[in-house]
């Protein structure tokens, strides 16, 4: 692995950490700052928000500034936001820093994935891709997990200091980045994203990533309070720990080449996958705490292989325009996860759990159409 690769994935790991850091603690944090399991699940939104909105933009930055400086501010700022969590003493304090950071991750995270795409031979497109994914998964679970477990024996804000102290290294890593490695950024206008979407291809595939990631945002932001529901003593530490089944992405993107050929086609695999997504998110209906840590492995397991297969093919059609592709494929994942880490909240305290379970099996089930017709 080279330099630049191996930076590249380093930073997209800790930067993956500070995403989904208070989900495993939304209870906690509701109950001391006096919100709803709605109010908290915003926590969530506002970064995944701008995430999706902000690839439609940071394109013209990229094209202007080189991209490691762009890196290397943007680490920077994301790592004294972290910080500043230390001195948050009401909810609307996390609010707004949540948010800061939800505009700092659409430059981070674009230039990181068009920097690993860019860097890999045309024939190992979708196997490096595979490797990016795995990174993420493993930042997502170690932010989780490294949540509860400080939340657990120490005060809350410390798990913010904790990633500000991870990212230092990481900042002082991207001086040694390459600049210019072989990346070409490009605008994400109207015309470049008519563009990309008359591809059938594309299109359909960020239409099944729109539908997968959108339940799979909203059943894990829910789960810390199904599990205050059924299972209350299992503390901030043995949510976060039930983010454990969120590992087994990491041997499915890494083999999810291997695993899409196996099956003779990206539309069949995709299916697979959405079955396997479907079959997770049925067994979350059954009111046992030890199932749902099944019910996480399962379910990750379905979205994780989707999530690496549609990554690594759109890479590989997109031999001139990576840029624009990364860009619109970071747009669509996170408004996907904005609109599942708020909209289910509603059903859930509307209803309850078994309600937002069959509403997410139904936007599965319509993003199965889309799958069907992929062709490559």
């Amino acid at each position: 692995m080279n330099k630049n690769l191996s930076i590249a994935l380093c930073v997209t790991f800790l930067s993956f950490c500070t995403v989904y850091t208070p989900q495993p603690i939304l209870p906690l944090l509701a109950a001391e700052f006096g919100v709803s399991a709605g109010a908290s699940a915003l926590l969530i939104t506002v970064t995944l928000v701008p995430l999706g909105l902000a690839p439609l933009v940071c394109g013209y930055f990229l094209q202007a500034i080189p991209a490691r400086s762009m890196l290397r501010v943007s680490v920077f700022l994301l790592l004294l936001d972290q910080l500043a969590f230390f001195a948050a003493s009401e909810f609307w304090h996390l609010l707004a820093l949540r948010f800061a950071q939800g505009l700092l991750m659409p430059v981070i995270f674009t230039s990181l994935m068009t920097y690993c795409a860019g860097m890999a031979r045309p024939d190992a497109v979708r196997r490096t891709m595979g490797l990016y994914i795995a990174v993420t998964v493993l930042g997502g679970f170690t932010g989780r997990a490294l949540s509860g477990l400080i939340a657990q024996h120490f005060d809350w804000h410390w798990v913010f200091v904790a990633l500000a102290a991870a990212l230092a290294p990481a900042w002082l890593a991207l001086r040694a980045l390459d600049a210019d490695a072989e990346v070409n950024f490009q605008r994400l206008d109207a015309r470049s994203i008519r563009r990309a979407l008359a591809d059938p291809v594309c299109r359909n595939s960020y239409l099944v990533l729109f539908g997968v990631f959108m339940v799979f945002t909203g059943t894990l932001n829910l789960l810390p309070f199904r599990v205050a529901e059924i299972a209350a003593s299992l503390g901030p530490l043995g949510v976060s720990l039930l983010y454990t089944g969120y590992l087994i992405g990491i041997p499915i993107a890494v083999f999810s080449e291997q695993l899409s050929r196996a099956f003779g086609g990206v539309s069949r695999a995709l299916l697979f996958g959405l079955a396997v997504n479907a079959a997770g998110l049925l067994a979350f209906a059954l009111p046992d705490a030890a199932m749902l840590f099944a019910s996480m492995l399962v379910f990750a397991a379905g979205m994780f292989f989707i999530h690496a297969a549609l990554s690594g093919l759109v890479n590989e059609l997109a031999t001139e325009h990576k840029g624009v592709v990364n860009g619109l494929y970071v747009s669509v994942y996170y408004l996907s996860g904005a609109l599942g880490s708020w909209l289910p909240s509603l059903l859930y305290l509307q209803w309850d759990w078994n309600a937002l379970i069959a509403a997410s099996m139904g936007m599965l089930a319509f993003t199965a159409l889309f799958a069907a017709k992929i062709r490559a």
